[in-house]
């Protein structure tokens, strides 16, 4: 399978990841609709939202083991998987702990933020890195 289309796919899963928060705020500081189809969306979207993020982190360890043939380097996907990673962990931490600690789901939120800032920062210049600091 191609390293590009599993990148392609990749940022599809981010998007829908992702996306029961940004259509949320987007909602909340522009449209202000209460219509119950937009809800039900947004509910579908919490459903899914743990499957596209574990599928994201397989999806996307496969895409970076193909396109840098199994080599490990300081990469801008590497930064993305890292953040994509401890993401995944802050928010598996809020969804299994008992006592559910508000600090650790902003947290979630905010790595996830990060994710997506490096996420755009590797679409754009994937060597950054190695053009930075020639590593």
């Amino acid at each position: 399978m191609d390293f590009r289309f599993l990148g392609w796919l990749s940022l599809a899963l981010a998007a829908i990841a992702t996306s029961p928060y940004w259509l949320r705020t987007l909602n909340k500081y522009t449209f202000k609709t209460k219509d119950p189809n937009f809800l039900k969306v947004i509910k579908f979207l919490r459903v899914i939202h743990k499957p596209a993020g574990a599928a994201l982190a397989v999806i996307a360890l496969i895409h970076g083991f193909l396109a840098l043939s199994g080599q490990i380097r300081l990469h801008t996907g590497l930064m993305t998987y890292i953040s994509i990673v401890l993401t995944a962990l802050l928010g598996l931490r809020h969804h299994f702990s008992k006592k559910k600690d508000a600090r650790i789901f902003k947290a979630h939120r905010i790595m996830a933020l990060i994710s997506v800032a490096f996420l755009l920062v590797h679409l754009i210049r994937p060597w950054l890195l190695m053009e930075l600091f020639g590593v």
